[in-house]
């Protein structure tokens, strides 16, 4: 990601709207699909500048592993424990090691994602989880996906085919940011017809906007432990290492 995008994240990750609900599902995600609630070994990949990484040293020992010195500094800024500089694709992590791997809108980042999967898979241990996010619909390309330096946006058959190849059970997929899907994929349609300069989406992560949006995404979360969607601007996948 370009630098100001990590002063951007930064700067509004503990309030916008996006990340305050999307730290809120990872909690709900992890204590449904692992099986002890503390102890935990727990890696974060593309740990980007901390806030999620930090959340999760309640749950047990967390490695936050992110490709930028950057993202680095902003994490021990952020007081996080055990945070390194490195890849996903090589992280130097110990072979079966953790029992929960994140990898939250870090695949779209990378030419090669198959090689970030297989790193996933080897760092696991026997039965451990995963928990994806990824953009998904290519036409809802926009200047984050820009900013942020993504190759591809996904739909969630062909990721899930890239996990089952490599030996994963998929124990839950959706789709999800749904209930917004309508309007953000308008705004994003008419930004790019009509040709209109915006640097970053983190502009509607203050105010009025900000809580309206939070509550309309937070009520979608709260759905989301009891059903999934088939249609989202994100989407997700928790698997197992067989």
């Amino acid at each position: 990601m370009k630098r100001i995008h990590y002063e951007t994240l930064y700067s509004h990750e503990l309030g916008h709207w996006w990340y305050s609900v999307r730290r809120k599902l990872v909690h709900d995600l992890l204590h449904r699909y692992t099986n002890e609630k503390s102890g935990l070994s727990i890696l974060d990949f593309g740990c980007g500048t901390g806030a999620l990484t930090k959340e999760l040293e309640r749950y047990g020992n967390v490695t936050g592993i992110d490709f930028s010195q950057q993202a680095i500094d902003f994490c021990k800024a952020r007081g996080v424990k055990d945070v390194r500089l490195g890849s996903i694709e090589h992280t130097g992590c110990e072979e079966s090691a953790y029992d929960l791997v994140l990898c939250l809108d870090v695949l779209e980042h990378l030419p090669d994602d198959e090689i970030a999967i297989k790193e996933i898979k080897r760092v696991l241990k026997p039965r451990g989880a995963v928990i994806v996010f990824v953009p998904t619909f290519q036409f809802l390309w926009s200047v984050t996906d820009e900013v942020s330096q993504h190759y591809r946006r996904y739909r969630l058959p062909q990721l899930i085919e890239k996990f089952e190849r490599l030996e994963f059970t998929i124990e839950r997929r959706s789709y999800f940011n749904t209930f917004l899907f309508p309007m953000i994929a308008l705004v994003r349609l008419g930004v790019r017809l009509l040709h209109i300069k915006m640097e970053s989406e983190a502009e509607t992560g203050d105010g009025v906007v900000n809580k309206v949006l939070f509550f309309i995404f937070d009520l979608e979360r709260r759905c989301l432990k009891f059903m999934n969607f088939p249609f989202g601007v994100s989407g997700m996948i928790i698997a197992k290492k067989k």
